[in-house]
């Protein structure tokens, strides 16, 4: 141990800028305090060895370097931030530099990290994280939430959540490697969706409700919700691709034989073009029709299909949907699952399915793979193309 000018105050514990020791004057009985570099990473930690002891400070110094040192050859860093620093760096770069992969905010991601994981790892080290603290952590919010119980689907979109904060951590060399956070594997549940009984009833019934709608001052409200189920149900589109489409995104067919509207939209898989089953072509021109007459001409083609007055786009139809289905006397629920928005979409690709069009024809038109038609709606396929299957030479 070799000592320097200023031998009390600062100490170059083995004379190669590794362990500093030094000593803060503004205290009356100063503590040692030790700053320690390790090869291989940048920057330096500061520890206070909580002793007046030259002897003990020094030791107390080499033992925490030894751990640092550790530390870093296994992917850590000497002075890594908290998961809590590291999410907010990382939320204020994506809600103002970039979008998801499907071209949206990431507000909804931001929403579930902050509900339950952001309290649960905050303090905790980014370079620290291993395979084992996210199964406790999910093991930790089977038991432990604010209404209902998360579901293993719940949980998976918690998971990946998660991704792009680590992704970041990593891109910004605040960590070594990725950590392995372990898959869920979702609930492989049938969606609910509605027997053409109950189908026949809604759309029935729909015409009374869009009427009622003049006495409570919602006619237009309750007229453009009804073209937009109708239109779900005949097009398999999804609440996202919906909410996006434009006038310009729609064009018209004309064949031999018949006509038929064609729309592209952007979603999950991509860039794609739908194809409308005929009778939406007259939802359609009820709504060119209504805007038409709202703005003395035709809309433009950037305008929004399902929009307000004002012509910006109509965000959710989730309590008009609600409302709808109350109103046709169809129950809410369906094997103990509660019919949505997408309800209307899973109807498409049962009728589908039921009038045996091609599962690769249909799972290309909804943006989607064969295998998750054969997951959620095997049943339909096996029943509906069972004589197709049998059939002998």
């Amino acid at each position: 141990m070799s000592m320097g000018k200023d031998a009390e105050e600062r100490i170059d514990l083995n004379d190669d800028g590794r362990i500093i020791l030094f000593k803060r004057p503004e205290y009356k009985k100063p503590n040692w305090y030790a700053r320690i570099k390790v090869r291989g990473s940048t920057g330096y930690k500061i520890v206070s060895t909580k002793t007046t002891d030259l002897r003990k400070a020094g030791r107390y110094a080499e033992e925490i370097a030894e751990d640092l040192y550790y530390k870093v050859k296994q992917g850590g860093s000497v002075n890594a931030p908290s998961f809590a620093k590291v999410y907010k760096e990382w939320k204020k770069n994506a809600l103002t530099t970039s979008a998801t992969r499907q071209g949206k905010s990431w507000e909804n991601t931001c929403e579930r990290i902050e509900a339950y994981a952001l309290d649960y790892f905050g303090n905790k080290r980014i370079d620290s994280f291993r395979s084992g603290d996210f199964v406790e952590y999910f093991a930790w919010r089977e038991n432990n939430y604010k209404r209902t119980k998360p579901s293993p689907n719940t949980l998976k979109r918690e998971r990946t959540c998660l991704l792009p904060v680590f992704n970041f951590a990593y891109q910004k060399n605040l960590i070594r490697e990725l950590p392995e956070i372990p898959t869920i594997k979702a609930e492989a549940k049938r969606r609910p969706t509605f027997s053409p009984k109950e189908w026949a009833r809604i759309t029935r019934k729909m015409r009374d409700w869009v009427k009622q709608g003049e006495t409570v001052g919602s006619w237009r409200d309750r007229f453009v919700a009804q073209q937009y189920f109708l239109i779900l149900a005949n097009t398999g589109l999804r609440v996202g691709e919906a909410r996006e489409l434009t006038w310009g995104h729609i064009r018209r067919v004309d064949t031999n034989d018949e006509k038929f509207i064609v729309a592209e939209v952007k979603g999950k898989t991509g860039i794609r073009e739908v194809i409308f089953q005929q009778q939406a072509e007259t939802y359609v021109d009820r709504l060119w029709d209504l805007r038409k007459e709202e703005l003395g001409q035709e809309p433009d083609d950037l305008e929004f299909v399902f929009c307000k007055k004002d012509g910006s786009a109509i965000q959710s139809f989730k309590k008009s949907f609600k409302s709808l289905i109350a109103f046709s006397g169809v129950a809410e629920k369906r094997n103990g699952m509660s019919r949505t928005i997408y309800s209307l979409r899973h109807f498409y690709a049962t009728m589908r399915l039921s009038n045996n069009v091609s599962p690769w024809l249909l799972a290309k038109n909804m943006g989607t793979s064969v295998e998750m038609l054969d997951k959620h709606y095997g049943q339909t396929i096996n029943s509906e193309l069972a004589d197709q299957i049998t059939k002998t030479l």
